[in-house]
């Protein structure tokens, strides 16, 4: 009897502190329509790169979990981040988190300080809450998607966009903040027809994209070596391809490989061939003064300059080197280049 009044004691706190859960829920901000004052001038201090919250997704603090991102708030007059909304413990615990304790967010986890200063009580009360699988809706209030993600301007402090998964394939946009204009009950309502959504940027974490393409040279048998020698920047889906390939057939297939993942917006090649290093190499080498008298030959690989021949002393031998190692590119020198005999005058 007394294990059974025990359980149905312990039963009973559960039942107290989910019903609390929930009306702190109901009461919380959101249960109003907020209404977002009309886009005004870029804001000063943007840098136009941008971090991307993860609703749903993990904190942590020097690697260790914190809590859960419950919901972001943000004021409807200047469309600034307030703060995050931490779900800890069992998820019945909130937190509140200051948008400057933010180091960075990348679409996965949220990075925040080790320390910072608790948020007053009123710091979001009139603020929009943004939380996971909000719908959002089209002008007409028709069902465009759901939220996933929050996209703002560390810099500056500014929300940029939201993160929508819809139907269609890709099923992720981003939807540029200024076309929201509330945030309540019924979601998140835009200016937004609904025939435009399919004309959203389609939406990939840099992390995603880079991941993709690993993938992809990965699973291809004749561009699986590449992965050694291109490295790959992505920032806001811009992709900027750097290294070296064999010749301008092979970068063409590399940038045919990003261009096919999900969520590029841009490729930008700064891929350096085994043909264009060894001309640029001939080229320094025969335009140096000290180095010209000399007759060589010039061939590369992924970074790797060899260069055979013979020069008139080891002076040019050496400047050789010096000019070749100077060339943008180059990571190697192998210098094999042979002092000339002196010729022997004959009777």
């Amino acid at each position: 009897m007394d294990l059974t009044f025990a359980a149905i004691v312990i039963m009973s706190g559960w039942v107290v502190a989910m019903v609390a859960a929930g009306m702190a829920m109901a009461l919380r901000p959101g249960g109003v329509a907020v209404h977002f004052a009309p886009a005004g001038a870029p804001v000063a201090g943007a840098t136009g790169r941008r971090d991307e919250i993860l609703l749903g997704g993990e904190a942590e603090v020097l690697g260790n979990v914190r809590g859960t991102v419950r919901a972001v708030q943000l004021g409807p007059e200047n469309r600034r981040l307030q703060d995050l909304e931490l779900s800890t413990g069992l998820g019945l615990e909130e937190r509140q988190v200051p948008s400057n304790a933010i180091l960075s967010a990348d679409g996965r986890v949220v990075r925040l300080a080790e320390g910072w200063s608790e948020s007053p009580d009123a710091s979001s009360t009139d603020g929009a809450s943004l939380r996971r699988d909000m719908v959002v809706r089209s002008a007409d209030r028709k069902r465009l998607g759901r939220l996933r993600l929050v996209c703002f301007d560390r810099a500056s402090g500014t929300v940029t966009g939201l993160v929508v998964a819809g139907g269609g394939k890709p099923d992720l946009r981003l939807l540029p903040i200024e076309r929201v204009r509330e945030a309540g009950p019924n979601g998140i309502i835009t200016d937004l027809p609904k025939g435009e959504w399919a004309r959203l940027p389609t939406f990939a974490t840099d992390w995603d994209i880079k991941q993709a393409f690993t993938d992809q040279l990965m699973s291809d048998p004749a561009l699986r070596a590449l992965q050694r020698s291109v490295t790959i920047d992505v920032q806001d889906q811009v992709v900027t391809l750097r290294g070296y390939v064999a010749d301008q057939s092979e970068a063409e297939q590399v940038a045919r490989v990003i261009r096919s993942v999900p969520g590029v917006m841009q490729v930008d090649r700064k891929l350096i061939t085994d043909d264009d290093m060894a001309r640029a190499v001939t080229g320094a080498i025969r335009s140096d003064p000290a180095s010209r008298a000399a007759e060589v030959q010039v061939s590369a690989h992924h970074g790797t300059v060899d260069i055979t021949g013979v020069a008139p002393d080891r002076a040019a031998v050496r400047r050789i080197e010096s000019v070749a190692s100077q060339v943008p590119g180059v990571q190697v020198v192998h210098n094999m280049v042979a002092v000339a005999r002196p010729t022997v005058a004959t009777a």
